[in-house]
């Protein structure tokens, strides 16, 4: 019976600290996912969708299939983010410590703060689509090289049944 106590008792020594640390991760990771949210989340998807119906409003398209392109990639948005935003809280949590978490979303819960988020995802928004013609005839370019040095055969079959 002393065996038993005296188990018990070096068990619950054990737990509290290890009770403590998972609490202390818990709530690291809710601090990350609450500063991912303000900072990437809240206003990304209207910034997103503002951005394809200008985009779209541009082409030659009947409006119910501006309207429907623009509803299905705000969506596809959404849904990546979201998915993304999962996939790095932990990443997050690691990064920042709880102080700096704390204070980050303490200064983004404010309407300065709301504000500045907003103008980030905005002005990075706005360098991606400046970056996008570069990048995609670098990509092009890349792309020809790697041809001209290596045979593109197989990539090429291989993208053929992708497609299938």
């Amino acid at each position: 019976m002393r065996v038993l106590v005296l188990v018990a008792a070096v068990f619950s020594l054990c737990a509290g600290p290890a009770l403590a640390q998972d609490a202390a991760r818990e709530r690291q990771l809710d601090l990350a996912g609450r500063y991912l949210q303000l900072t990437q989340g809240t206003d990304a998807t209207k910034i997103m969708r503002g951005y394809l119906d200008e985009a779209y409003g541009e082409m030659d398209l009947p409006d119910d299939q501006r309207t429907w392109l623009a509803d299905q990639f705000s969506t596809i948005f959404e849904e990546a983010l979201s998915i993304a935003i999962g996939e790095v809280r932990a990443e997050v949590a690691d990064t920042f410590t709880a102080a700096e978490l704390e204070a980050a979303v303490g200064f983004y819960e404010t309407p300065m703060g709301r504000s500045i988020a907003r103008k980030n995802l905005e002005a990075g928004m706005a360098l991606q689509q400046a970056m996008m013609p570069y990048v995609l005839e670098s990509v092009t370019s890349l792309s020809e090289k790697f041809c001209l040095r290596f045979d593109c055969t197989e990539l090429g079959e291989a993208a053929a049944k992708s497609r299938h």
